[in-house]
C-alpha cells in the first residue's frame, strides 16, 4: 500500500508475561528525557508505555535497538520477546493498538487516550517530526472511527451491559437480612474516572431497571472523578475516603486502570466486617482491581468481566466483532494511504516545478549564448519547451512504472 520509513519495536502482554511487561513501564515524568535522548541521535519517536505494552514508534532509517536494549536493562527486564514491525505493518499495528484491537479486553477505550497522551508528550518535548505527527494524528482519528464502527463491548455499550447485569443481580439477591428495605435506591460507588467509568454512569442514569441509583465517583485523580461526577449529577468521593465509601455502598463498580489490586480480599473482609446487607462488586479492571475475588466475604457477590457475560445479554459475538473491526481497520488504512499518496505526489510535483524552472532557464541561457545576439525569442522558447517537455516525460514515466 505504502512504503514509509516508519517502524515500531516493543513488547506487550500478547507475547510476554504481564509482570515483565509491567516492570518495563516508563512513567510519564521520565518520558521527555528518554525521548530527547533519542532525538539527539536523530531519531524522531513516540514511546507508548502502559501496564500492558511498551513500544517505541520512530521515523527514519536509524535503528534504536541498542537504545531499547538499554531501556530493558535499566528496568531490570531481560526475559521478554521483542516485536519489530516496519512500513505498512507498523502503521497497521499502531492503528489497531489505538483502537483497542490489541488490548486484553477487545476494544479497550482507555488505550486511545494513552496513545494520544504519549504522542502529545513527545510532540511537546520536541521529539517528533512532521511525518511521525502525521501518522499519529491519523491513527487517533482512525481509532475513533473504528470504535464507532465496530461497537465493541468496550464502547458505551459496556455501561449498558453492566446496567443489565446489575438488574439481574439485584433481582436474584439472596441472604437479605430482616428489616432490609429492598425498595430503597441503590447506593453505587464507581471506582475510576476513565471511558469505562463514564459509560457506566451514562447507562445507570439512562436506565430504569434498577431504579434511580445514588451514584458516587472516586478515582486516584480527584479532579477527574469530580469532573465526571459533576457532569452526570453524581457525588464525588475523595480517594482517601474510598474505603469508607466501599463499606457503605450497595454496589461497587471497579473500572480503574491499575497494575496492582485496589482492594485485596483481606482489606475487603476488614471493610465489610460489620455490614449485614448484601453487597455487589463488579470488577471491570484489566488486570482485576480486586485481589482474590474468590476469597471475599460471603456478603459480597463478586462478578468480573468474564462473569459479566452470564448476566448481560451478549449481542455481539467475538467473531462478529473481530470481523467488523478488521473491515473498519482496512477502511481506515486505505484512507490513510490516500492521504500519504497525495502528500507524496504534492511534494514530488513541487520538486518537479523547481526542476522545470531550472531546466527552462538553462535552456534559454544555452540557446542565447550559442546563437549570439541575433537569437529570436521564438527559437529560444522552442528550445526551452523541448527540454522541459523531455523532463516531464521522464518524470511521468517514472511515476507510472
Amino acid at each position: 500500500m505504502f512504503l514509509l520509513p516508519f517502524h515500531v519495536i516493543g513488547c506487550s502482554h500478547q507475547h510476554n508475561d504481564m509482570d515483565a511487561v509491567g516492570r518495563l513501564r516508563v512513567v510519564p515524568a521520565e518520558l521527555p528525557a528518554q525521548l530527547l535522548a533519542l532525538r539527539a541521535l536523530g531519531i524522531p519517536a513516540v514511546l507508548v508505555s502502559t501496564c500492558h505494552r511498551t513500544e517505541l514508534y520512530w521515523w527514519g532509517d536509524h535503528d534504536p535497538a541498542v537504545w531499547f536494549g538499554a531501556l530493558l536493562s535499566e528496568h531490570g527486564v531481560s526475559d521478554v520477546r521483542l516485536e519489530h514491525k516496519h512500513a505498512d505493518l507498523a502503521v497497521r499495528h499502531l492503528f489497531a493498538v489505538a483502537a483497542g484491537m490489541c488490548s486484553i479486553r477487545f476494544g479497550e477505550p482507555e488505550i486511545l487516550g494513552q496513545v494520544r497522551r504519549a504522542w502529545s508528550t513527545s510532540h511537546k518535548a520536541g521529539a517528533t517530526s512532521p511525518m511521525i505527527d502525521c501518522v499519529f494524528r491519523h491513527a487517533v482519528d482512525a481509532a475513533r472511527h473504528m470504535r464507532a464502527a465496530i461497537g465493541t463491548p468496550a464502547s458505551d455499550s459496556l455501561g449498558m451491559r453492566v446496567r443489565d447485569a446489575l438488574h439481574e443481580l439485584v433481582k436474584a439477591r439472596v441472604h437479605v437480612p430482616i428489616g432490609y428495605d429492598a425498595s430503597a435506591p441503590l447506593h453505587v460507588l464507581l471506582v475510576g474516572a476513565g471511558e469505562a467509568a463514564r459509560s457506566v454512569v451514562l447507562a445507570l442514569r439512562e436506565g430504569r431497571e434498577v431504579g434511580a441509583p445514588v451514584i458516587r465517583v472516586t478515582s486516584r485523580t480527584d479532579s477527574r472523578a469530580e469532573s465526571l461526577a459533576n457532569a452526570h449529577g453524581a457525588a464525588h468521593v475523595l480517594w482517601r475516603e474510598r474505603e469508607q465509601a466501599m463499606s457503605t455502598s450497595d454496589v461497587v463498580i471497579f473500572a480503574a486502570h491499575s497494575t496492582t489490586p485496589i482492594v485485596t480480599a483481606v482489606q475487603a473482609c476488614a471493610l465489610l466486617r460489620e455490614r449485614e446487607a448484601p453487597t455487589i462488586w463488579i470488577d471491570l479492571g484489566v488486570p482485576s482491581n480486586v485481589g482474590s475475588g474468590a476469597e471475599l466475604p460471603a456478603s459480597v457477590q463478586y462478578v468480573d468481566l468474564e462473569g459479566l457475560a452470564m448476566y448481560a445479554g451478549e449481542t455481539l459475538h467475538a467473531a462478529d466483532v473481530a470481523a467488523r473491526a478488521t473491515i473498519a481497520l482496512q477502511r481506515e488504512l486505505a484512507r490513510f494511504a490516500g492521504v500519504i499518496n497525495r502528500r507524496q505526489l504534492g511534494a514530488r510535483l513541487a520538486l518537479l516545478e523547481q526542476r522545470a524552472v531550472v531546466a527552462a532557464r538553462a535552456a534559454l541561457e544555452s540557446h542565447t549564448l550559442s546563437a549570439g545576439t541575433e537569437s529570436s525569442a521564438e527559437q529560444a522558447a522552442d528550445v526551452m519547451v523541448r527540454r522541459v517537455t523531455r523532463l516531464l516525460l521522464r518524470e511521468l514515466t517514472a511515476l507510472s512504472a
